[in-house]
């Protein structure tokens, strides 16, 4: 499921040969890729149309390297199979919308290119570049203008009770604190009024600004002791987040802080997008509705893919556990191995500039080192590009930062875009509410439709 935003582009088109087969296709077909066989058989077509599919741009091969045979995701397979099979009526096309398929809300936020997203029509990897800080991009995703300058967020008191539970917060001893459900617990210290509340309050972008504030101090129980630091002075967002994980604010410290979490500020409508949107049409404040998204976000298969691999990356500390690692994600070809993503069927671009900035560090450490050597093999014996995932914990370990800082910084910067998506929802005036098709199942023949409540 996605977003339509206008002008929505058809991907780039891909004219290798479809027809292609070999040992290395067949290899993956358990995964989750598959070969030119296999894909003509769950489409149930012929080489030459799927070859036309390709031509498309419906299908994106990926090639092998040293081989001539290209391989699918099974999931972009499926979902064309999916939508050719949705030929009549409204409910079959709702229905493959929310598995990837046509786009099913207009959004003016964030289209997805090629060269990655785009934020308001401004492409994110050159917001990095300038203006380079996370303040300016999260207030033009939130309000449609890039300030110029510096953008200094002012740290303001927060309201007692929210002290006292942010105060309260930490982790038991020798356990790395999950952040994306500590920024859920700091969401809900935080809010709990209404939408009236919090227009009285100033309206959305004040209380946003002080969220994520209040998650950059949240950073704190990263580092030792363990604890909220709230952020004081009139400093950068990315200061204030060195500074909690005890770190000193270099330059250069700063930058890639600030490239992590402008990369990560928006994709669209993801599963905790949709769940922002969802609250917001049903008059959800702006704290529950970013709790709404946290929540989603939570799951294994998106930021909680960062807190697995800088696990798995903590434990590595041989060639032979490096040599397991490598074996292992070549034999699954999981998902959430962090590597293919089909919205860059020719690799994730956000990854690709963080991995780089990982490799320029002049001395990046054995954590990003074994990261890096790790990420070389799995490219050359597969192909296969990784994910923001592991382009967000090499950054994070080249830099030195403490294990949970990858999973932070993407929820933290991703906020800044559920905000923007809840402002967003709320314009558009109308219930987020799909329908449901029941099905009795093997022992009962009727199919009837629920009825909305």
């Amino acid at each position: 499921m996605y977003c339509r935003f206008d002008g929505y582009p058809r991907p780039a088109i891909n004219t290798m040969d479809p027809s292609e087969n070999g040992a290395a296709g067949q290899a993956w077909e358990a995964g989750g890729f598959v070969d030119s066989k296999e894909a003509c058989r769950l489409l149930q077509v012929k080489a030459a149309t799927l070859y036309t599919y390709v031509s498309r741009g419906l299908l994106h091969p990926v090639a092998q390297p040293g081989r001539k045979t290209r391989l699918y995701l099974r999931d972009e397979v499926e979902g064309l199979r999916t939508r050719s099979q949705a030929r009549m009526g409204h409910g079959p096309v709702a229905a493959t919308a929310l598995r990837w398929g046509q786009p099913v809300i207009d959004t003016g936020i964030t289209e997805i290119t090629p060269a990655g997203p785009r934020y308001r029509g401004r492409l994110a990897a050159e917001l990095v570049e300038y203006p380079g800080a996370f303040e300016n991009v999260a207030e033009l995703l939130w309000t449609g203008v890039l300030p110029e300058g510096a953008s200094i967020w002012p740290a303001q008191p927060l309201p007692a009770r929210a002290r006292r539970a942010l105060g309260a917060f930490g982790p038991e001893p020798g356990e790395t604190p999950r952040m994306v459900r500590v920024f859920q617990a700091a969401a809900l210290a935080l809010g709990g009024g209404s939408v009236d509340e919090e227009v009285r309050g100033g309206g959305a972008v004040p209380a946003a600004r002080q969220l994520v504030l209040a998650f950059a101090g949240c950073c704190g129980l990263l580092s030792v002791p363990r604890r909220y630091r709230p952020p004081a002075g009139a400093k950068p967002l990315a200061q204030h987040l060195a500074e909690a994980m005890g770190k000193e604010a270099a330059p250069d410290l700063l930058r890639v802080l600030n490239a992590m979490l402008i990369l990560s500020a928006d994709h669209e409508l993801s599963p905790p997008t949709f769940s922002a949107r969802i609250a917001a049409s049903v008059g959800a404040e702006l704290h529950a509705c970013v709790g709404a998204a946290l929540a989603a976000l939570s799951g294994t298969g998106l930021a909680g893919g960062c807190d697995r691999i800088e696990d798995t990356l903590a434990a590595v500390r041989s060639r032979s556990q490096l040599d397991a690692w490598v074996a292992r994600v070549v034999r699954d070809r999981a998902r959430s191995s962090a590597f293919g993503i089909e919205s860059y069927p020719q690799g994730d671009p956000r990854a690709a500039l963080l991995i780089r900035m990982a490799r320029e560090h002049p001395r990046p450490g054995r954590r990003a080192g074994t990261l890096l050597r790790f990420l070389d093999e799995v490219q050359a014996r597969v192909g296969v590009p990784p994910r923001i995932e592991l382009g967000l914990v090499a950054a994070c370990a080249a830099w030195d930062l403490p294990p949970g800082a990858a999973s932070a910084l993407w929820a933290m910067g991703r906020t800044s875009g559920w905000i923007a998506h809840a402002l967003e929802q709320r314009l558009n005036g109308f219930f987020l509410r799909p329908r449901g098709q029941f099905h009795a199942g093997p022992q009962g023949g009727a199919v009837l439709k629920s009825q909305a409540t």
